[in-house]
């Protein structure tokens, strides 16, 4: 009878430390920040395009009234005009290689705020 009754209080103890501990679990996997990712790729001497989560778009750099100086590399100039133009829509870079910056901001909630 006695190990009857350790069994039963260790299954009542792994019930009861259950009840607590998956509300936390829970409530930790509602706050992980969710995210939209773009590309942008330099692909010539002023275009980049910009695969943008609803969109994709060729931008040449002239057609906007930016010139790359001529003492300027074009692939590290237009990538860092691209990398300010998409920081003013809250893009942040999170990686990057000799043509591409991958990056990400946060999704939009339903009031239509960046959700962190």
């Amino acid at each position: 009878m006695g190990i009857i009754m350790k069994k039963i209080i260790c299954v009542a103890l792994l019930v009861l430390v259950g009840c607590f501990a998956l509300p936390a679990f829970s409530s930790a996997q509602d706050k992980v920040a969710k995210f939209e990712y773009a590309i942008v790729k330099w692909d010539g001497p002023d275009r980049l395009y910009y695969n943008l989560p609803n969109k994709f778009e060729i931008v040449h750099l002239e057609k906007i009234g930016i010139t790359v100086p001529k003492d300027a590399q074009n692939e590290e100039f237009c990538l860092s005009v691209a990398a300010n133009i998409m920081a003013k829509d809250g893009w942040e870079p999170i990686d990057l290689n000799s043509r591409r910056i991958l990056f990400r901001r946060p999704t939009l909630d339903a009031n239509g705020k960046r959700t962190n």
